[in-house]
């Protein structure tokens, strides 16, 4: 069984969760590779599956479209390419979100900022670069100097009206259909504040959850969650998360890579087998 890792090395951590689910693998006795793309340059037309299956870690724009052709040529990745490419998309997500009756901010999309300004008589918004990542580019907006004030953008404004946070961040994480709710101090300065605290889901935000499942189409998905009062908002979605706080969050899914790569590799030997009669 060969598995590949497509991520970015981290420079600020020691130890994460994925390093870990990596041991495990290997501990197992799975090969795996940690691809990292931003060490050299690649040659597009060796880029072909090369592993039962890749685990798509970073979403970074190179790596995203790394994936995107080894999907193209019938690599199977965890998450799918098709799933990160929605989740990096806030416009598209947001609008599957909306669809699956999952509770979002009141959200516009703009060509230009200064299109925002009539929407500031109503209160500040969050204004977001539509394919962001990892909170860069994030503007709490006021009023509409700031409007004129922010950094230039090559694709459309992402706006959504702000909701103050009551408590604590809440993110909730799923891994292979099991929820794990935690709570983290915002902004966190420590790694006991990264990592946060546990808690038990409550039924509102489980029902949340699996709306949010069936409109991204995967059982392996993190939600940031602003409460907000007495109403509860999804505000980001995160196709591989870093399931900080998650009891046991490396073996749960050092298993569910380890069962979906087993799976993969019996595709592969199916479509082996029937490659030879389809030749007859």
């Amino acid at each position: 069984m060969r598995i590949g890792f497509l991520m970015r090395r981290t420079e600020h951590e020691t130890r994460t969760v994925t390093q870990d689910v990596v041991r495990l693998l290997r501990d197992w006795g799975a090969t795996v590779d940690v691809i990292h793309l931003e060490e050299r340059p690649t040659l597009l037309a060796s880029v072909r599956p090369a592993h039962d299956l890749y685990v798509l870690r970073s979403v970074s724009d190179g790596t995203v479209s790394h994936a995107g052709v080894l999907d193209a040529f019938g690599a199977i990745i965890v998450n799918p390419y098709s799933v990160t490419r929605t989740c990096r998309d806030k416009v598209v997500v947001t609008a599957l979100l909306q669809s699956a009756d999952v509770p979002v901010p009141q959200t516009w999309v703009a060509e230009q900022a200064t299109q925002l300004a009539p929407l500031l008589e109503a209160g500040p918004l969050v204004v977001k670069p539509a394919q962001g990542a990892q909170s860069r580019g994030v503007q709490l907006v006021w009023d509409a100097d700031e409007l004129i004030e922010l950094a230039p953008q090559t694709g459309p404004l992402f706006a959504q009206r702000f909701h103050p946070r009551q408590g604590r961040n809440i993110k909730v994480y799923c891994i292979g259909g099991q929820l794990f709710g935690v709570k983290r101090v915002w902004p966190a300065s420590t790694y006991e504040e990264k990592v946060g605290e546990p808690f038990t889901v409550t039924p509102e935000l489980r029902d949340i959850a699996g709306r949010v499942a069936e409109a991204i189409a995967t059982d392996l998905y993190g939600i940031d969650i602003v409460c907000s009062a007495g109403r509860t908002y999804v505000v980001d979605v995160h196709p591989f998360p870093g399931f900080k706080g998650v009891p046991d969050a490396a073996l749960r899914l050092a298993d569910y890579i380890y069962f979906t790569a087993a799976d993969a590799l019996a595709i592969r030997a199916a479509r082996q087998q029937m490659a030879p009669a389809m030749t007859r």
